[in-house]
């Protein structure tokens, strides 16, 4: 039986991937309007400002920041960097937070795993000030017991440590704690290899993709309802 549930953050608890691609094409119209390229010229540079970004900095929650990808993509288009990459900044952070909504059913289980007193964690890749941004703005503040941020841990997932940095916040055993997440790699697979039970949220997911390697997969939040209902002493 769980007594504690983490999640994932980004494509586990809202739609990550759509609202980036919106947020891209904001910053896109801004620069193209302010510089006068075009959107080849500006989706390469930003393509390349990314891959350098990642390359320098390797698997860190720094090699997420949107600040270092919109500087270096003016310095690819040869424009000096303080001149627009704050409003870039500001321009995709404002879109993204705005339009910002849960899953259908996340509210409920969130209710429901505090009405039994199952403690919640949220367990996310990226910088701390933007991940707790994102959780003011879904109405998390009261909801979460426990946060760790790839920034805090000094790694990423699938690395151990920052699934034992949870537990300890949480002083729960890994065998009572489950991870919800979206990657099988790094947030199932990674979470199991820590010792936590765990659970792949996967939108969309056909019966065979549910049913690969004996892991527990669910496609929406109705689902997980169920199975956390049956890990749950006397269900929810």
């Amino acid at each position: 039986m769980i007594k504690a549930v983490i999640f994932d953050l980004d494509d586990t608890l809202y739609d990550y991937k759509a609202l980036e691609r919106a947020a891209f094409e904001c910053v896109g119209e801004l620069v193209r309007e302010r510089l006068g390229v075009s959107e080849e010229q500006c989706e390469e540079a930003f393509m390349r400002a990314r891959h350098a970004t990642k390359e320098m900095l390797g698997e860190t929650a720094t090699s997420h920041s949107r600040m270092l990808y919109f500087q270096k993509t003016l310095e690819y288009l040869d424009i000096r960097p303080l001149y627009l990459a704050l409003e870039m900044y500001e321009t995709y952070w404002g879109f993204f937070l705005d339009n910002m909504s849960m899953y259908p059913g996340a509210r409920e289980l969130l209710e429901a795993l505090h009405e039994k007193y199952i403690r919640v964690g949220v367990c996310t890749d990226l910088l701390a000030h933007i991940q707790h941004r994102k959780l003011r703005r879904l109405g998390m503040m009261d909801d979460v017991d426990c946060l760790v941020t790839s920034e805090e841990a000094g790694v990423e997932k699938p690395a151990p440590g920052i699934f034992k940095l949870c537990l300890e916040k949480l002083r729960l055993p890994a065998e009572v704690v489950c991870f919800v997440g979206d990657n099988l790699e790094r947030d199932v697979k990674g979470a199991m290899a820590a010792g936590l039970q765990a659970v792949w949220f996967h939108p969309g997911a056909s019966q065979e993709e549910k049913a690969q390697d004996g892991i527990d997969a669910v496609s929406d939040y109705r689902e997980l309802y169920e199975l956390l209902s049956r890990k749950i002493e006397g269900g929810l």
